[in-house]
């Protein structure tokens, strides 16, 4: 396994195509909110993947085989006090029985024969002939039994439905010292181990399977006990004269926070921004139910600006006003 901060940092530039300034904020942004629930004593977990098999070779409508993973963590010797995925925790409970509400198959990914020696980087580069995409310790996939146990299922059956990858066709690998490891959010263990070993899960299995893919923030528990997956995203209030100020959603997160409360369960997902200025210091948390934002958002999209991906986007507008100080909406959850 990485044997230092550094070489885990390395993993995470091979993995990520665009380190652009939208990419920054949002890490920066998911790190402030887990604090901030943290000191406000709500329970949350880290997001997951929603994978969908790459083609229709295997099923006609792959977008209906989605899974959902949830990567587990380990301890490593710089980030001594992450857990070793022992038992699970009631908010990983909850996150878990959500997806299967919503008609998900949900898997734990827990990390087996962890060292932290020979561990070699993907790589990709003119120089070498041929690319290289180690993976240096296994992934055992889990489900909970109606008694609360885990159930260990193998990765050929779960993914019986995603077509198999010839090779390394497809494979990305993306080049390394692109990210200050001087800035402070890279100076902190806990939050680069545990974006390590959310991204490498989903690593892991696209190199075996052809997969798109799809993540999810986090989850929030609220006090009924009723879980929320969140969708976040930092942002500047924006203004015009038919709706005032107002935030935006992209059409992508729009789409996915509609197939989590499309079933007949009363399930709810949350949007939550972070309003900063334009120094990106920040004001405030606001969020809405996304039951309330197809309510109150704009039908009509719009161009959008830069995605995390590079690429543009398109947006719908939700009046300011629509929203909640996420402080008073936590605690009607």
């Amino acid at each position: 396994m990485p044997s230092s901060l550094q070489q885990a940092i390395k993993f995470l530039e091979t993995q990520w195509s665009s380190i652009n300034e939208n990419k920054i904020k949002g890490i920066v942004s998911e790190i402030r909110l887990k604090e901030f629930l943290i000191n406000n004593n709500h329970h949350f977990v880290s997001g997951g993947w929603i994978l969908t098999p790459g083609n229709p070779s295997i099923s006609v409508i792959p977008t209906r085989e989605k899974l959902c993973i949830l990567p587990r963590g380990h301890s490593f010797s710089w980030n001594a006090s992450n857990q070793d995925g022992g038992l699970l925790t009631p908010a990983e409970m909850s996150a878990y029985n959500y997806f299967r509400q919503v008609g998900l198959r949900a898997l734990f990914a827990k990390p087996i024969n962890v060292e932290e020696i020979n561990f070699s980087l993907p790589i990709r580069s003119a120089g070498i002939k041929r690319a290289n995409y180690p993976r240096p310790y296994q992934l055992q996939l889990q489900e909970v039994s109606p008694n609360g146990k885990f159930i260990n299922v193998s990765i050929d059956e779960a993914f019986e439905k995603f077509p198999r990858r010839k090779g390394n066709i497809g494979m990305r690998c993306h080049a390394s010292d692109r990210i200050d490891s001087a800035q402070p959010i890279w100076c902190v263990p806990s939050i680069v181990s545990d974006l390590f070993w959310f991204e490498y899960a989903r690593y892991f299995l696209q190199v075996d399977y052809l997969i798109s893919n799809n993540d999810l923030d986090l989850f929030i528990i609220g006090h009924s006990g009723s879980s929320f997956p969140v969708e976040l995203k930092s942002k500047t209030a924006a203004s015009d004269n038919a709706f005032g100020e107002w935030f935006g959603i992209d059409m992508g997160p729009f789409a996915k926070l509609s197939f989590f409360t499309s079933n007949a369960m009363n399930n709810d997902a949350l949007y939550i921004v972070e309003e900063v200025d334009e120094n990106r210091a920040h004001i405030e948390w606001y969020g809405i139910k996304f039951s309330e934002l197809v309510k109150a958002c704009s039908w009509v999209g719009q161009g959008g600006g830069k995605g995390m991906m590079g690429g543009n986007s398109s947006t719908y507008k939700i009046p300011k006003a629509a929203f909640t100080p996420l402080s008073e909406l936590l605690q009607i959850l």
